[in-house]
């Protein structure tokens, strides 16, 4: 009998699934703890960025394919930086090293993750960057905006441009705009121009796009220089072969805002916001037996009080009261007085706010109820 035959042929073993619990364990580590906690400013701390790390890989899950030193080293950038990978501020994106045939975890500073190094500079006292309509009313003069006016009773049309204004302490200003045809242009130079922020906030990356040019006439900090120089596309100069499409045209204005958790006062940690969906196939975690499952909870309705509303959210993302409560007080949603004793008890203009953004509520509840199984 051949060697080559079925029957007799050595098949090497598949190889295993890395889990989001081995992810977990090596972020939450002593000794990266450590690390970071060298690096990271004042207003952050080493439990919420690595549980911030942790959403992230949540929500990515080819971060777990990236080796750890990619991972842990994109962590100590962020750190040293005083950026969050919260898909708001910062991405971390999974890139396939071909070369080497691993996967590595690369950092990507949003617009809103420069605009906020900027504004520590104390040189600036205001940021603005945004997208231009077809049927918006747009006026740009010799590196001036002298108008934009946005009607939003009416369709706003296609994107054809994008600006940047900022404005310094001393009142003099600075702005630059930029065609659609230049992002597209530069999107397509990208390492990912079709995955990652391109494809999930276009709008957004356009936004950092035109003011990382204009950041070039502004004195700002060796800080901020430092996350540009992190975001810099190391294959910005090499060809990729990718057919242009219009991602910018077909997103209405409507779909520019993202859906998070409510807005916090300013002395109140802000909560990690998430997607309302991902593409993703769900992260393969091991998990042992329970001996009996909890009731399913009835779906929110609108003819339920608020606090019942939540509490059927809140159950049906696996979470008890009392996990509830913890990290509703974490993220400053229950202040110290505030100690309900049931979801009855929890207020209503609370409960009502964290009802309204259901997605982010459910995604930062099921990472802590998966994390205590």
């Amino acid at each position: 009998m051949s060697s080559n035959t079925p029957a007799t042929r050595q098949q090497s073993p598949a190889p295993e699934k890395p889990a989001l619990k081995d992810v977990k364990a090596l972020l939450e580590s002593d000794a990266f703890r450590a690390q970071i906690a060298r690096v990271l400013p004042k207003h952050l701390t080493p439990d919420r960025m690595i549980r911030v790390a942790i959403t992230s890989a949540m929500r990515t899950p080819k971060l777990l394919l990236c080796t750890s030193e990619s991972l842990t080293g994109a962590l100590l950038t962020l750190s040293q930086l005083g950026l969050e990978p919260d898909g708001r501020r910062a991405h971390l994106i999974p890139y396939e090293n071909k070369k080497k045939g691993v996967y590595e975890c690369q950092v990507i500073v949003d617009y809103k993750g420069l605009a906020e190094l900027a504004m520590r500079s104390g040189l600036v006292s205001n940021i603005h960057a945004d997208v231009v309509r077809e049927n918006d009313a747009f006026e740009y003069d010799r590196g001036d905006i002298k108008t934009h006016k946005i009607d939003f009773r009416k369709d706003r049309g296609p994107a054809y441009a994008f600006y940047a204004i900022c404005r310094f302490r001393d009142g003099s200003e600075k702005a630059d705009v930029m065609s659609l045809d230049e992002i597209e242009a530069i999107r397509l130079r990208s390492k990912s121009p079709n995955d990652g922020p391109w494809s999930t906030d276009p709008v957004e990356m356009a936004k950092k796009t035109v003011f990382r040019r204009l950041s070039k006439w502004l004195p700002l900090s060796p800080e901020f220089r430092d996350a540009v120089e992190v975001d810099d596309d190391p294959s910005a100069a090499e060809p990729v072969n990718v057919t242009p499409r219009p991602i910018f045209s077909t997103i209405p204005a409507a779909s520019e805002s993202r859906d998070e958790l409510p807005e916090r006062s300013e002395t109140s940690p802000e909560p990690i916001p998430q997607p309302a969906a991902t593409k993703h196939e769900p992260v393969p975690v091991s998990q042992p037996a329970k001996s009996a499952a909890p009731a399913p909870a009835a779906a929110p309705t609108a003819t339920m009080s608020a606090q019942d509303q939540l509490a059927a959210i809140v159950i049906g993302a696996g979470a008890n009261f009392d996990q509830f409560k913890e990290w509703a007080r974490g993220e400053g949603f229950l202040t110290p007085k505030d100690d309900p004793a049931s979801f009855d008890e929890v207020a209503t203009a609370t409960a009502s706010r964290l009802v309204r953004s259901k997605a982010g509520l459910v995604s930062a509840l099921t990472l802590i109820a998966g994390g205590d199984r």
